[in-house]
């Protein structure tokens, strides 16, 4: 549990480097992530809202699943929150990230199975500016994830799995880009 709560603070890092910065005027925008996920194999799209102010920039979006079998159903929120120490503003920017996400993954085989996963993911990542307002940019994120796990099946190596039991580590690399108003 300690390792678990050491990892947590680690990946938390970006929201307590916030100090107090002159206020500005924030810009709403659009990005387009995708990624690959050590724990869920398909890649992921993930549209989504994007809110820069200073150098704070938040994501929220739901993602699309276009690389899976005709019999599973995955379902996706994803939230990022991008700390630019240097700014946004140059050609290449750098910048820590936190990410947190839920997948709900349904199985509808032989062995009809429903897994939820929470995520929590801390990484670091650079951005390009290549035009005015548009960018792209990668990020690789290492974290903590949980599962739950439901299943019709009696047998026990399909028995439930509750939420919060057991922890596991994820490595995740992304691949995004947007444009800010």
């Amino acid at each position: 549990m300690k390792h678990f709560l050491l990892l947590s603070f680690l990946i938390l890092v970006p929201l307590l480097s916030q100090g107090q910065e002159k206020s500005s005027e924030g810009n709403f925008g659009f990005a387009i992530n995708s990624g690959m996920n050590g724990e869920i194999y398909p890649i992921r799209l993930v549209p989504s809202i994007t809110y820069q102010k200073d150098k704070s920039q938040w994501e929220l979006g739901a993602g699309l699943h276009p690389y899976i079998y005709k019999d599973q159903r995955i379902l996706s929120l994803e939230l990022n929150y991008k700390y630019f120490p240097n700014g946004s503003s140059n050609k290449f920017n750098m910048y820590l990230l936190t990410h947190f996400s839920y997948v709900n993954k349904k199985l509808e085989t032989y062995f009809p199975t429903t897994l939820n996963y929470l995520f929590l993911n801390g990484g670091y990542g650079f951005q390009i500016n290549v035009l005015k307002g548009a960018y792209i940019g990668t990020n690789m994120n290492l974290g903590v994830f949980t599962h739950q796990k439901n299943s019709e099946i009696p047998s026990e190596s399909f028995s439930s799995n509750a939420l919060f039991r057991e922890f596991g580590l994820n490595l995740a690399f992304q691949f995004n880009m947007g444009y800010r108003f």
